[in-house]
């Protein structure tokens, strides 16, 4: 695909914004600004560094951290506000998604204490040496390191420990290369480990925490090591768009909307990990240039020792503002909860009044929106949508085939086992299936046709300033483990009606064999209509941030024109930017709807023509987790 094209400067567009901000750091702030004193990056005895950050730089990103959260919490009111508008009036009118076939089951984590265990090397990039350790990964999904087993078996306190979120699993040394080149502002410094003791190396890379440089002593080893890695980077990170949650909607809508204010539209890859790591990545998005234009340089000593140094520094930076903004986040949960309390206090006596108003508000913003956002859509993304459409549904509807292939297949031995063994081994057999979505060195095989996307969705960046190809990665890999949960909830459920029911292994192997045939079919309902509200999520969150940051300045910038409309009573909970942001959504929709629903048609992608519909609220889909 080509869709290579010239970017268009927008201006940032000046919204209602807190006072609370951090001073500006110029070449003579006492902060960032000065130039690193030497004892702040001086080693420590042992060959580890002491802190990177002296006491003023320290001060300085405090009140970074300090002035981003009285910034956003405004935000967050705002759409919590919103949530909860929303959350009322679809009680009274509810418009729910088409009936899934499947039982549906919460992938609620992984039934094991311990995912995988094992002996690995790992780089040490302070005595610049390969070590033997003990790895284990736990249930939820923190990766720890012994000594030994043995210290491990008696208890003792590990190594280390972290948790997965916001980690890259890269699988070769020249990704992690470029990936510490592109970080570190192309300081060479040589290879970035010594000599490894194998060949079978995997990578753990996060741009502002610890890296980890594996060496396995196997192929299968690392198989096995990347899967359940991979496994729990994605479920770490994407915990919040699972969570279905009004809290969780109305916090990652605030984000965007935080950024849009400031001119940057598409939140991306960044609204991964928890509350704290997101608005980490947010503020961090600031200050790297900063560290980069007034740190970087200041930084003495070989190659290779200055990109040490600044990694760690990076890694310091980052503890400090996420133990900050973790603090902050913390303090704001018990003014979250009164404030809930209070709005629905608010909202529910006065419902049909705030629809009324908002409706009517909604349709002046459609007389002066609807036309130029038609007009910018038809122009500049309806070319572009089958196309697109056709790169996301190829890598998922592949993926959910290996997933419906695997599911028959596990089936299928569980059978032929019963043939040849005691009637009593089928419960056994029934547990191990109902795990399967939980083994990650099984489901890879579902899991690597996503990662496709990595390369078919490259042009999408630099043609319409989408960064999100991670979460859609992860999106869509949490699309197939949640199917395999429900095909296999589904065949249990229905196969425990026949165990004190058929008499015989003959029979009852044919009673489950009649089993798999109808879950295969509920299947296939089900993965269709997934599919496509997979593929309709994805072009929203493609093309919305586009044409909202193409109509800025002829639409955007005339909305507080609108805002005496707004009754003072009701000024924090109806919000023109939302309305202003459904109003352009529903033009993109219609335009979405119509590229879905010839595909149907065209029974490509085996889509059922029935399996789709349009959401009735134009804001339903924002906010929909695909977990």
């Amino acid at each position: 695909m080509n869709w290579r094209g010239e970017r268009r400067k927008s201006k940032s567009v000046a919204g209602r914004r807190s006072r609370h901000v951090a001073r500006p750091l110029t070449t003579t702030e006492p902060g960032l600004g000065a130039r690193p004193a030497a004892s702040a990056l001086r080693p420590k005895m042992g060959g580890r560094c002491s802190s990177p950050l002296n006491g003023r730089q320290r001060r300085y990103l405090r009140g970074r951290a300090d002035a981003m959260m009285k910034n956003f919490v405004p935000y967050y009111r705002r759409q919590l506000a919103t949530a909860l508008l929303r959350q009322v009036s679809g009680e009274l009118d509810p418009q729910g998604k088409p009936a899934p076939q499947l039982l549906p089951r919460e992938l609620r984590g992984p039934p094991d204490a311990a995912l995988h265990e094992g002996l690995l090397s790992q780089y040490d990039g302070d005595s610049r040496s390969w070590q033997e350790n003990y790895f284990i990964l736990l249930g939820d999904f923190t990766l720890r390191w012994f000594e030994s087993e043995e210290a491990l078996r008696k208890g003792c306190e590990p190594r280390g420990s972290t948790a997965l979120s916001g980690y890259l699993l890269l699988s070769s040394p020249s990704e992690y290369a470029e990936s510490l080149g592109d970080l570190c502002q192309g300081l060479a410094g040589g290879s970035p480990f010594a000599d490894p003791p194998g060949e079978f190396l995997f990578f753990l890379y996060h741009p502002f925490r610890r890296h980890f440089c594996f060496c396995a002593d196997s192929t299968e080893s690392r198989r096995i090591w990347k899967a359940a890695l991979q496994d729990g980077i994605r479920y770490r990170s994407t915990e919040l768009q699972r969570r279905d949650s009004l809290e969780a909607e109305a916090f990652l809508e605030a984000v965007r909307f935080y950024r849009q204010e400031r001119g940057r539209y598409g939140a991306g890859d960044l609204l991964l990990g928890p509350e704290p790591e997101i608005l980490g990545n947010v503020l961090m998005e600031d200050l790297l240039p900063v560290l980069r234009s007034q740190v970087l340089p200041s930084i003495r000593g070989s190659e290779r020792r200055r990109r040490q140094l600044w990694l760690q520094f990076l890694q310091a930076v980052y503890a400090l503002i996420l133990s900050e903004i973790a603090s902050e986040f913390k303090g704001f949960q018990k003014e979250k909860e009164k404030l809930q309390m209070e709005l629905e206090k608010k909202i529910r006596p006065d419902l049909d009044q705030m629809l009324t108003l908002k409706d009517q508000i909604a349709s002046k913003l459609q007389a002066a929106v609807q036309s130029p956002a038609e007009s910018c859509c038809s122009q500049s993304v309806e070319p572009h949508l089958e196309c697109v459409m056709e790169e996301l549904m190829r890598p998922i509807s592949s993926g959910v085939e290996v997933v419906r292939s695997l599911f028959a297949q596990r089936v299928d031995e569980m059978i032929g086992l019963i043939r040849s063994s005691p009637v009593t081994v089928l419960q056994k057999e029934l547990l191990t299936l109902g795990r399967t979505s939980w083994q990650p060195h099984v489901m890879h095989l579902c899991y690597e046709e996503a990662d496709l996307y990595r390369e078919s969705l490259r042009g999408l960046e630099e043609r319409f300033g989408f960064r999100g190809v991670t979460s859609l990665v992860l999106g869509a890999q949490n699309l197939m483990q949640q199917l395999m949960e429900n095909a296999t909830h589904t065949f249990l459920q229905l196969s425990q009606q026949h165990l004190g029911q058929v008499a015989g292994r003959r029979r009852l192997t044919q009673a489950l064999g009649k089993v798999k045939e109808r879950v295969l079919k509920k299947f296939d309902y089900d993965s269709s209509s997934v599919r496509k509200r997979f593929a309709q999520e994805w072009l929203v969150r493609i093309f919305l941030p586009f044409l909202l940051k193409h109509l800025e300045s002829g639409c955007k910038l005339e909305l507080p024109q609108y805002e005496s409309f707004v009754f003072a009573d009701f000024s924090g909970i109806i919000n023109l930017e939302n309305i202003y942001e459904e109003t352009v959504l529903a033009v993109l929709l219609r335009a979405v709807g119509r590229a879905l629903a010839e595909a149907s048609c065209c029974n490509r992608h085996n889509l059922y023509a029935d399996g789709f519909s349009l959401p009735q609220s134009t804001e339903e889909l924002l906010y929909e987790e695909m977990g």
